[in-house]
């Protein structure tokens, strides 16, 4: 019964009939001083006031980082690979859970096993793929080198 209502509503237009040009125009423009609106024509506009930015009289400083969250980034700025995150894309998922026996992150009895046998060991492992790891964890765009921070990053925690 409710359908047909609605079916019926939407059929004979409503109170609030709407052409899809209107369900996908932007509500509101942004335009910054002294620059053309992008797209800006008066017939789209309807209704609408297009807002105008403020221009900033003097750049404004970037706010100082504190220099623990200063520092690992530091780093990935350096190296170009952030192991944290490369681990969260494609590791946390199995790692996190301890899926198919996976050592988890933080789990030192787990990972001391594994070491003991050394790293070239582990490396082998993945490389190749051990159990339901796949090589290289599925991250082909990881260099050996890569590879081996996210281990020593898991190793760590």
């Amino acid at each position: 019964m409710f359908a047909v209502a609605a079916l019926s509503l939407f059929a004979a237009g409503g109170a609030n009939a709407q052409t899809a040009a209107d369900n996908i125009r932007p509500a509101r423009q942004v335009c910054l001083a002294g620059q053309p609106c992008v797209g800006n024509k008066a017939e789209n506009n309807v209704g609408m006031a297009a807002e105008v930015a403020p221009v900033a009289a003097e750049p404004v400083a970037a706010a100082p980082m504190a220099a623990a969250a200063a520092a690992p980034m530091a780093e990935v700025a350096a190296s170009g690979f952030d192991a944290e995150a490369t681990y969260m894309a494609s590791c946390n998922a199995c790692h996190a859970a301890g899926v198919a026996n996976a050592p988890k992150l933080g789990d030192k009895a787990a990972w001391d096993a594994r070491m003991e046998k050394g790293m070239d060991a582990i490396m082998v492992n993945v490389m190749n793929g051990i159990n339901a790891m796949p090589a290289k964890g599925l991250c082909m765009t990881c260099s050996a080198d890569d590879l081996q921070e996210i281990v020593n990053y898991m190793v760590a925690k």
